[in-house]
């Protein structure tokens, strides 16, 4: 019988250490993808020039997948790679055309995601640039 309790007790431990990470934590819940699915306007301040970004955002099969566009013809539907979205903050890299040379370039994108609206900060690691970014959700 106490084997029994023992084995059962064990059992509990281990389950209940299954919804754990290894900081004892409880595992995050998956982060509800609606809250940046949509179409949004993106506005970043380079130095007193404003770019303004049309970036789209879907969730096909449960995964984000994107697109970003900038309406003069700089580029159009360039595709997001490595996105990340925890709840609270996205993060894409773009790889597109670029100002004020129009090389092209890779881009990532940190935003802080809000009810309808996000800021950041978008950055080029091989030319050690940076600026703001901020936005708003136009269509869901």
């Amino acid at each position: 019988m106490k084997r029994t309790i023992m084995i059962l007790g064990l059992a509990l431990v281990l389950l209940a250490g299954l919804s754990l990470d290894q900081t004892g934590q409880t595992a995050p819940a998956t982060p509800d993808l609606k809250k940046v699915v949509g179409t949004w306007s993106l506005d970043i301040d380079a130095g007193g020039m404003v770019i303004t970004l049309s970036l789209v955002l879907e969730a096909p099969d449960g995964k984000l997948a994107g697109k970003i566009s900038e309406p003069n013809g700089m580029f159009t539907d360039a595709p997001l790679a490595n996105i990340e979205y925890d709840g609270e903050n996205l993060a894409y890299d773009i790889t597109v055309a670029s100002p004020p040379d129009g090389a092209v370039k890779t881009w990532k994108t940190e935003l802080k995601v809000g009810a309808d609206v996000a800021d950041g900060v978008i950055a080029n690691a091989d030319t050690g640039t940076s600026a703001a970014i901020a936005g708003k959700r136009v269509q869901k």
